[in-house]
C-alpha cells in the first residue's frame, strides 16, 4: 500500500504561529483578489525539547503529562495527548503566483 506524501505547510508571514497547506493559502489569496502571495516554509522543528499543543501552543515537552497538564486528554490510552500537534520552524519565503 502507498503511503501519501506529507502535504507541506506555509506560514502566511513571519508573525504567524500557526500554519496552514498551500490549497488554504492559495483559496484565501483568491477570496482577497491577490495576483501572488508570499509565504514562509514551514520545516518540521526536531527540537526535541518542544512540543505544539493545541490549547497553549509551543510548550516544553515535559509538560505535555497528566499529572502536569488539566487539559490533558488520552488520545489512545497509551499517554499521548489529543491535543499534542507538530512543531514547526520558519524556513525560506516563497512566492506563489494566483490564477485567477
Amino acid at each position: 500500500m502507498k503511503t501519501k506524501p506529507k502535504e507541506k505547510m506555509y506560514f502566511r508571514d513571519i508573525n504567524e504561529n500557526i500554519c496552514k497547506s498551500l490549497d488554504n493559502h492559495l483559496s484565501d489569496a483568491q477570496y482577497e483578489g491577490l495576483n501572488e502571495i508570499a509565504l514562509i516554509e514551514a520545516k518540521p522543528n526536531t527540537d526535541s525539547h518542544y512540543i505544539w499543543c493545541l490549547q497553549y501552543g509551543a510548550v516544553d515537552r515535559s509538560h505535555c503529562k497528566k499529572d502536569y497538564c488539566k487539559l490533558y486528554e488520552s488520545k489512545s490510552g497509551r499517554g499521548v495527548c489529543a491535543n499534542r500537534g507538530k512543531l514547526y520552524s520558519y524556513g525560506n519565503e516563497v512566492t506563489f503566483k494566483i490564477e485567477n
